[in-house]
C-alpha cells in the first residue's frame, strides 16, 4: 500500500499530492493569463522562480508563503511573488520582486 505523504503548512495539515494538485491549476491558470496578456510577462525576468499566493486559498497562500521563506532562506535569487484573487481571476493582482 502506498504511503500517503502529509505536511503541515501553517498549521494545516494538507497532502504533498493536494498542494502539487493546487499549484498546477494556478500555474496553469496564471501562465494563460499571462500569455494573453504579454506586458505582464515583463515584470518576470527570465528564470525567474515564481510563487502564487492565491488570495481565495488560506491553506495554500500559507504553503506558498512557507516555500518562498525556505527558498530564500537556501539563498535562491529572481524569486518573484504573484498575488492573484483566485485561479479565475482575468490578471495577476501584483507581481513582487523579493
Amino acid at each position: 500500500m502506498a504511503e500517503v505523504q502529509e505536511t503541515v503548512y501553517g498549521g494545516i495539515l494538507m497532502r504533498k499530492s493536494q498542494l502539487v494538485d493546487k499549484n498546477l491549476e494556478l500555474s496553469e491558470a496564471l501562465l494563460r493569463r499571462l500569455l494573453e496578456n504579454p506586458p505582464a510577462l515583463e515584470e518576470i525576468p527570465e528564470g525567474a522562480n515564481l510563487i502564487v499566493l492565491p488570495l481565495d486559498d488560506p491553506e495554500l497562500f500559507q504553503a506558498n508563503l512557507e516555500q518562498l521563506v525556505t527558498l530564500k532562506e537556501q539563498g535562491v535569487t529572481k524569486l518573484r511573488v504573484v498575488v492573484i484573487e483566485s485561479a479565475e481571476a482575468l490578471e495577476p493582482r501584483m507581481v513582487v520582486k523579493v
